[in-house]
């Protein structure tokens, strides 16, 4: 979390006046304005982003009856502190914005100057019928409206949210002692009324290699529910250092006690540098003005000299999608510079759909603004779930799973099975990308029908790194349904046909690449795939059939 010097304001400004519109263009390109730790809602068709320290005020709000409009909107001061040496007078970070029982609310983090008291703070409004009003330190029974917490330790980045169970909850960056000694985690508590928490639960610790980058943190947290199910955000690693921050994602498990760490599940990094963006991290999902599709606002750098990165950080947005379960698919943060339509309601002809399709075009191309190298290629067609069918006459038809492209570990399984084969190509076969990153980045494996071979292919950074091709068994019936498993270890990769049998098959090959999303490709044949299945192997992070 960033550490930013407060502005003193003379007079606060009380009120908000003049919705900012987006303009007559039907693109617009990251990012979109500068700031950091991003905090969006929408109330009454109107979309209130905040911060601190924008230099009107402490804690400042833009309003704009559209998502691009933000970024000509106006800053707005509500509040400023009274003293530098009160408890909330300094160092004041991440405020949020909550629309609760017919009020306003703001929830922050602050101290004295001296980082080590961070701890929670609130200010609630004087506004009615969804004014926003002036807002004043909270009655809480602590000096300056900061929450009652009951452990008493660290605290930093409050959100507010309503859990499966019908409940609202409090979760925030914490640390197991009063100081800001490493490490941070996440804490959660139930909320009795907007004011009042209950004990503290601590629900999950940076462990994993991506969330402890630099240092061991997890910070940022935001909780949602969507279809019955829960998830907490957050940003893993040092702030501080460009190429490190990246999101995570715990998911409650259905039915479990939220207050217990054993209820949730760790998976990650669902977003994080690729291209030309590095740091991405705060995730914040709002929908499109007329609903019809999700997006995501994050913050993220630009370059690597920036010391710290996040003195550099502006804030970006593209549309993500969810799964069938209603877990977040982000994909790659965006380059700057490329075009990306308008969400929809404000002009845009992006896909007006909130869940993600099985199968379709590839996450980095796009990203990188090279969108036609990533396109399905062929005529498929997915009769059930994760079942796919291909065609015949293809030189090399392609369609990507659309799941998180993030993960440096990577487990795909599928069955297939030949169907025909065609007379165009020398060398038809078919199989699946283990990992596809963008046109100059991905590795391969195929069934050889004809010279009966299990054969990988990898291109790195453009460079072609050649075929290699492991003999299949000599009584190998292609028309059968054959297992196709490729484990993906950082740069070791084993390519297996029929694994667990004793007839396996199984090369291993080393290729340089750091993530990619896995998928279908096939070589003048007709495959039948089913059972098709990947998952993130260190965070146990599956999407398979139903």
């Amino acid at each position: 979390m960033v550490v930013m010097n407060a502005l003193r304001l003379a007079v606060l400004l009380l009120g908000l006046t003049g919705l900012a519109q987006a303009g007559a263009a039907e693109t617009f390109t990251n990012p979109v304005f500068r700031s950091q730790d991003p905090w969006i809602t929408r109330v009454g068709g109107v979309y209130y982003y905040i911060e601190s320290g924008c230099g009107v005020a402490d804690i400042c709000v833009k309003r704009s009856r559209s998502l691009t409009g933000l970024a000509s909107a106006p800053w707005i001061g509500v509040w400023t502190h009274h003293a530098d040496t009160d408890s909330n007078g300094r160092d004041i970070w991440a405020p949020e914005l909550h629309f609760i029982d017919g009020r306003w609310f703001i929830y922050y983090a602050a101290d004295d100057g001296d980082n080590n008291h961070h701890r929670l703070f609130a200010l609630v409004s004087s506004g009615t019928d969804g004014q926003l009003g002036t807002f004043r330190e909270a009655d809480t029974g602590l000096p300056h409206g900061q929450l009652v917490e009951s452990s008493g330790h660290w605290a930093i980045d409050p959100n507010v949210f309503m859990a499966a169970d019908g409940k609202r909850y409090l979760t925030w960056s914490c640390t197991n002692q009063a100081d800001s000694t490493f490490p941070q985690r996440i804490c959660l508590a139930r909320m009795r009324d907007p004011l009042t928490l209950g004990r503290t639960a601590f629900i999950s610790t940076p462990a994993r290699a991506w969330e402890t980058r630099g240092a061991a943190i997890q910070e940022g947290p935001v909780g949602y529910t969507r279809h019955g199910r829960t998830y907490i955000t957050y940003s893993g690693s040092a702030s501080w250092v460009a190429n490190d921050y990246a999101v995570g994602l715990l998911s409650l498990r259905p039915g479990a006690d939220p207050l217990q760490a054993s209820s949730w599940r760790k998976r990650g990094p669902i977003f994080d540098r690729h291209g030309r963006v590095y740091g991405p991290g705060s995730v914040v999902f709002v929908p499109s003005p007329d609903d019809r599709q999700y997006w995501n606002l994050y913050h993220g750098i630009d370059r690597l000299d920036c010391t710290p990165a996040y003195d550099c950080r502006d804030i970006r947005m593209q549309q993500m999608f969810f799964d069938a379960h209603g877990a977040p698919m982000l994909g790659y943060p965006v380059d700057p510079g490329v075009a990306l339509a308008r969400p929809s309601g404000e002009g845009g002809d992006g896909p007006r759909r909130l869940q993600a399709r099985p199968f379709g075009p590839a996450w980095g191309d796009a990203a990188e603004g090279h969108p036609q190298a990533g396109q399905v290629v062929g005529a498929w067609s997915y009769p059930k779930g994760l079942s796919a069918l291909s065609a015949l006459g293809g030189a090399w038809d392609q369609a990507f799973r659309r799941s998180n492209p993030n993960a440096p570990d990577l487990h795909t399984h599928v069955e297939v099975a030949m169907q025909a084969k065609g007379t165009t190509q020398a060398f038809p076969k078919y199989g699946i990308y283990c990992a596809y990153d963008d046109a100059r980045n991905h590795a391969e494996m195929f069934i050889d029908p004809v010279y009966k071979v299990l054969a990988t292919h990898a291109v790195v950074h453009g460079r072609d790194q050649g075929w290699r091709n492991t003999p299949l068994p000599s009584d190998f019936d292609p028309a059968a349904w054959h297992a196709l498993d490729c484990r993906k270890h950082g740069e070791s990769f084993t390519f297996s046909v029929d694994e667990g049998h004793d007839d396996q098959v199984e090369q291993r090959r080393t290729v340089s690449l750091v993530n990619g999303q896995p998928g279908l490709v096939v070589v003048d044949v007709r495959a039948a795939y089913r059972h098709f299945h990947a998952s993130n192997e260190a965070a146990d992070d599956a999407v398979s059939d139903p």
